[in-house]
């Protein structure tokens, strides 16, 4: 337990968002464990506190319904189960980080960071991907479309629309002005 107190697993964490650009695999891997050790650590400690908010309550509920539409009406339960059932792992893993901001308020800058780096890569690359034909890993561009370093995956839009809101709630929470600048400039290119 020393050696976990040793290392900074906010930090760690915080680099979780770059994995988000090599596809599903690597964020339903890092959610589904973390929220798994984090049930564990829940259990044995017994600090059930953060389940106990209406916010967290009310997406169980949404989970259990989902479950049961998937078991009354789906035509193919199995493939509908797959999607609902373990849905909850997403509460889960919002309580982990609503502990960790809790813990040390740190986190928030390193999300903020490692969010500022994703963002300027991916649209650098974009830009180098859209000009040039490729991206500065040899994928090409897939038709019309950029993808960066999503690859055949035509996603890179819908992870930075759905991750700007992340990032400017951040920068909000930051209020620097030398930064305004900087992440202005991030807007204006995305």
């Amino acid at each position: 337990m020393n050696y976990l107190k040793k290392i900074n697993i906010n930090f760690l964490l915080a680099l979780i968002i770059p994995f988000l650009i090599w596809g599903p695999f690597f964020p339903d891997l890092i959610i589904s464990l973390s929220s798994l050790l984090f049930l564990f650590y829940l259990f044995k400690k017994k600090k059930f506190n953060y389940f106990n908010k209406k916010p967290i309550i009310i997406f169980f509920i949404f989970c259990i319904y989902c479950i049961l539409i998937s078991l009354l009406f789906a035509k193919n339960t199995l493939f509908s189960l797959q999607s609902s059932l373990f849905y909850f792992r997403i509460g889960v893993f919002a309580c982990l980080i609503w502990y960790l901001v809790e813990l040390d308020k740190k986190i928030l800058n390193y999300f903020y960071y490692v969010l500022i780096i994703s963002f300027s890569a991916l649209i650098i690359d974009g830009y180098i991907q859209f000009f040039f034909g490729t991206n500065i890993i040899g994928l090409p561009k897939s038709g019309d479309r950029i993808s960066s370093f999503f690859g055949d995956e035509l996603i890179m839009g819908s992870y930075l629309s759905r991750l700007s809101p992340l990032l400017f709630a951040l920068f909000l929470l930051k209020k620097k002005k030398k930064l305004e600048l900087y992440f202005m400039s991030i807007f204006f290119f995305y």
